[in-house]
């Protein structure tokens, strides 16, 4: 074989070689460009997990406003009958305070010795003080307890109070001037009794309250 030949196989060759890289090539280079491809179009769904996990997040918060709520509506609520257990309470303590005041103006005429004559001024004095009082308390009007506590106090409500609110006369003696000792005695350990009973009632009222 010539020179010229020799130069000819090998350019061929040369050119086969060149041929067989670059297509090599671009075999190996088209995997990445798909795995390119793939992670582009990806790419979307991996924005949802992100949007999904913020509302999950927001869930408890608004649970806990809901929450937050209900107590302000509860502790609303509980002041309010609070409120009108101590209405109640307050007019009771009063009605109390005259019961003692008047049982105190019997007692300042059954204790004192010697013995107060009938007709003396003194003892008529403390007795019109009696009368004067007890007008006083059966005037008083004390406001029911608001439910549920009325509920549970209903019947002692009823036995010491008219539907008005106002005491009883039978709770409360009535006496006179010419009223003997013996009256004055009677009449004391009934407002004894009345006392216990008005401030048993306030305990009732209390404690509906506090233990429903």
């Amino acid at each position: 074989m010539t020179r010229g030949g020799i130069y000819m196989e090998t350019a061929k060759i040369s050119s086969a070689v060149l041929a067989s890289n670059a297509y090599k090539q671009q075999v190996s280079s088209a995997p990445k460009a798909g795995r390119q491809a793939s992670q582009t179009t990806q790419a979307p769904s991996e924005v949802r997990p992100v949007s999904d996990s913020v509302l999950v997040r927001s869930s408890p918060s608004l649970k806990n406003l809901d929450t937050v709520r209900a107590i302000e509506t509860m502790h609303a609520s509980l002041n309010q009958l609070a409120k009108g257990v101590r209405e109640t309470n307050e007019s009771v303590n009063s009605a109390v305070e005259k019961v003692d005041a008047m049982r105190n103006s019997i007692e300042s005429v059954i204790k004192n010795y010697p013995p107060f004559p009938i007709d003396s001024k003194e003892r008529n004095d403390r007795l019109m003080e009696y009368t004067s009082l007890r007008k006083e308390l059966l005037s008083m009007m004390v406001p029911a307890p608001p439910p549920p506590p009325y509920e549970k106090v209903k019947s002692m409500w009823s036995s010491l109070f008219d539907v008005e609110g106002r005491i009883k006369d039978a709770s409360i003696p009535s006496l006179e001037k010419t009223s003997s000792d013996a009256q004055l005695k009677e009449a004391s350990q009934q407002l004894d009794t009345t006392t216990s009973q008005l401030s048993e009632f306030s305990n009732k009222v209390t404690q509906a309250l506090v233990q429903p």
